[in-house]
This record gives structure tokens, C-alpha cells and sequence, in this order.
């Protein structure tokens, strides 16, 4: 069950209404939750009917109301400040455990979380090895980027020597051949 915070929230109105607005929502609340019409039990209709009249019967009043809103904004100011004041709280005790580098200990299920995830990685990387092995595949192959085998794709003089040729006896002949 939703509990209105305010007598504006009762009523249905907003903290503007004028006096007409109040006494439209007041007689329309009336008809539904009067004890001799509503559905409700009997008990439950005279409670919500009694907090209509107190709500309609205090907004009406112009003192009476002027005094309800400034202890509504005061009501607002101090749950603001509560809540500000619990927010900074709990940014210190985080600040403090991050701080301190105490840790809670993990938890089973976090243990065990982290052997299956280290598990199934050692799989993973035993499987990829085992089935590449029945490929034909070798274990250690050089990257495609360092094998040019189109002259086109650089200029002559930034060629790079082809890894499966064998290494020249010449010590004086680089990775770059150059073209000139």
C-alpha cells in the first residue's frame, strides 16, 4: 500500500492548487471513501474518509496552510541533509576499505567461480593447441604480416627478406634489400 508523504499527495493535488481545486478532489475523494458508499471495510473507509477531512480541512485554510508548507520545506531540508549525510558515510567507508586495502575474504562460491573460469581457459587453450597438432598445424608460425611475398606492396628498397628463404651467406646483405 503506497502511504501519500503529504496532504497535497492525499488529495490528489499539486502544492499549487487554489481553494477550487481543493474542494474538487475533497468532494470527489468524499463520494469513494465515504463509510455509507465505498466497498471498503468500514474501519478502513473511516480512517482514509477522517485523513481526507484533515488534509482538505487544514489546505483550506490559508494560515494553516502557509504554516503545513514551511514545515513541508522543512521536512524536505532535513531529509536532504539526512541523505546527504548517509551517502557521505558510506563514500567514507568504501574510501576507507579501498584505502586501508583490507578486503573481505572471498567467498566459496567466488572460489569456485574463479577455478571453473581458470579452468575452462586451460581447456580452451589445451583443446586449440591438441587440434591444430591434428591440422598439421606447427606451434610456432611466424605472422603473415612479416612474409611479403608481392613486390608490389612496397617500394623495392623497403622489401622485407621472405622468413621461409634461406639466410643469405652474406653478412653485409640485410633484412632491406635495396633496389639500387
Amino acid at each position: 500500500m503506497n502511504i501519500p508523504k503529504s496532504h497535497y499527495e492525499l488529495l490528489g493535488v499539486p502544492r499549487t492548487a487554489d481553494l477550487q481545486t481543493l474542494k474538487k478532489a475533497f468532494h470527489r475523494l468524499s463520494k469513494i471513501l465515504h463509510p455509507d458508499t465505498t466497498i471498503l471495510p468500514i474501519d478502513e473507509a473511516e480512517r482514509q474518509f477522517r485523513n481526507v477531512c484533515e488534509a482538505y480541512e487544514l489546505l483550506s485554510d490559508p494560515i494553516k496552510r502557509e504554516n503545513y508548507d514551511k514545515s513541508l520545506k522543512r521536512q524536505t531540508l532535513i531529509n536532504d541533509v539526512s541523505l546527504k549525510e548517509r551517502d557521505f558515510e558510506v563514500n567514507n567507508a568504501i574510501k576507507s576499505v579501498l584505502d586501508n586495502g583490507n578486503r573481505r575474504p572471498l567467498s566459496g562460491g567466488e572460489l569456485l567461480s574463479l577455478f571453473l573460469l581458470g579452468l575452462a581457459l586451460a581447456i580452451s587453450l589445451l583443446l586449440g593447441v591438441v587440434v591444430a597438432f591434428l591440422n598439421g598445424k606447427e606451434l610456432q608460425v611466424a605472422p603473415s604480416w612479416l612474409r611479403i611475398r608481392d613486390p608490389l606492396v612496397l617500394p623495392l628498397s623497403y622489401q622485407i627478406r621472405d622468413v621461409d628463404s634461406p639466410i643469405s651467406q652474406n653478412t653485409s646483405q640485410s633484412t632491406f634489400i635495396d633496389s639500387s
